[in-house]
């Protein structure tokens, strides 16, 4: 991955907005709290995934919300339960991109989501807590 795309990935903030409010995420910090709340599933991490912009190249926003929903219906028919949330880069040089924080999964699945979804990286919580960045070439 390129230094350039690399740093918006790290400049991203992470928000998840749903039924436990709002939560922000950032790589290289630890969410103990959410950590915890990850603990009362079989599988205590999550990753946060968009199917927004494939290969980090921009899609029409019609185009965005269909991959989207296609993601929803894969975590649906996966049964793998999700926060609703999006990606919103610091510098507002890239519009917020619809994303859902899946909980109670492996990475494997993650690693398989991500891919079939055309995606550059996620992000990734692990038990610890720990928000690391996963890139294409780890997956």
């Amino acid at each position: 991955m390129d230094k350039k795309l690399l740093n918006a990935y790290m400049q991203t903030d992470y928000i998840i907005d749903d039924d436990i409010g709002i939560w922000l995420i950032n790589i290289g910090q630890t969410e103990r709290t959410l950590s915890r709340y990850l603990h009362r599933f079989k599988q205590p991490a999550a990753a946060f995934i968009t199917a927004y912009n494939p290969h980090s190249k921009a899609l029409s926003k019609q185009q965005n919300e269909q991959r989207h929903k296609a993601l929803v219906a894969e975590l649906n028919a996966k049964q793998l339960p999700f926060l609703n949330g999006y990606g919103a880069g610091r510098d507002d040089s890239w519009p917020a991109e619809k994303s859902v924080f899946i909980t109670n999964i492996t990475q494997q699945q993650a690693n398989q989501l991500a891919a079939k979804f055309e995606q550059q990286a996620y992000v990734w919580l692990d038990e610890q807590g720990q928000v690391s960045l996963i890139t294409k070439e780890h997956y």
